[in-house]
């Protein structure tokens, strides 16, 4: 097991390509050919609005008839609250999650921290029975905070009463990885299932 792992009091995991491979295609594969194209573009290509379901600050039926107008399928919003509620069922575990029960037996807390939405977080958990073992979960959706933003992870400080300097922070993303190093976290950029134990 890495080093840093087991260094670690605590160790706090991104959910997105850290515990679950997520992949936008995949999830619009979901979706009927005719509109699956235009509404994977708006959803997850340049400038998509995904991030407003992460944040939870406007109603997921506002968010997804705004991607679906700009996808000029106007009264297929229906279709973008599907891939919300379902899309977790095209996801897998990626090695790092099957750590956590020997993690867990080592003493370790555990705890996620990421930018999620709402229901799918909810839906996310009850299909991945791994995430019952986490002492806890900070999710954006919830809190109307997301990463980077420092004040999500002073939240997540406060909380579950962590000192950083004894707390391990995974993530895939680099704007990640800088916020949590200025909280005083060390870090890993994890970079995939391949460079799990490097």
């Amino acid at each position: 097991m890495d080093e840093r792992l087991l260094q670690a009091e605590a160790v706090v995991f991104d959910v997105g390509n850290v515990l679950l491979h997520f992949d936008p295609e995949k999830a619009c594969s979901l979706l009927a050919e005719d509109i699956r194209a235009p509404l994977q573009d708006a959803m997850f290509g340049p400038g998509y609005p995904w991030g407003a379901f992460d944040m939870g600050r406007e109603s997921n039926e506002t968010i997804a008839k705004r991607i679906a107008a700009n996808a000029g399928l106007p009264h297929h919003w229906e279709a973008v609250i599907y891939i919300l509620h379902h899309f977790h069922e095209t996801m897998h575990a990626l090695p790092m999650a099957g750590l956590i029960p020997s993690l867990k037996a080592m003493g370790k807390r555990l705890y996620a921290l990421t930018n999620y939405p709402e229901p799918s977080f909810t839906l996310t958990c009850n299909a991945f029975p791994f995430f019952a073992r986490l002492d806890g979960c900070i999710v954006s959706a919830r809190e109307k905070l997301g990463k980077p933003d420092d004040e999500i992870f002073q939240l997540l400080i406060q909380r579950y009463q962590l000192n950083p300097e004894k707390s391990l922070f995974i993530d895939d993303l680099e704007s990640n990885i800088l916020a949590a190093r200025q909280a005083g976290f060390n870090t890993w950029h994890y970079a995939g299932e391949d460079r799990i134990f490097s």
